[in-house]
């Protein structure tokens, strides 16, 4: 009886929280790879984690952007300048260029336009 009640509780919860947090936790549809990247980064050295291959979205800690370029770096893309909110690379003798957004205001994801 008290197993169902205390289900019964975290289930509503669980519902409330969503509701709640409906725009920040579907802002960039399916929330599940940004979660498990967070908590590969909670639990891990890892400071960047790539979340999406099409498009290509990494997630990073909000402001830490030298780790972000050095990440690109070993995957063998030069960074070339930041503008606003756009960094550029040289990626195989062509120009790519990844858009920062905030997700939270923790992490930044940074998605390959």
């Amino acid at each position: 009886m008290i197993k169902k009640q205390v289900l019964l509780v975290v289930g509503v919860t669980c519902l409330l929280f969503v509701l709640i947090f409906y725009k920040t936790i579907f802002q960039e549809g399916n929330p599940i790879p940004l979660a498990v990247g967070m908590a590969k980064m909670k639990t891990g050295n890892e400071k960047v984690v790539q979340v999406s291959d099409k498009p290509e979205k990494y997630l990073i800690h909000s402001d830490d952007y030298l780790s972000f370029i050095k990440e690109m770096d070993k995957k063998g893309d030069t960074f070339q300048y930041q503008e606003d909110e756009l960094f550029y690379f040289d990626r195989e003798e062509k120009r790519a260029s990844f858009e920062r957004k905030s997700y939270t205001n923790r992490y930044m994801i940074m998605e390959l336009k």
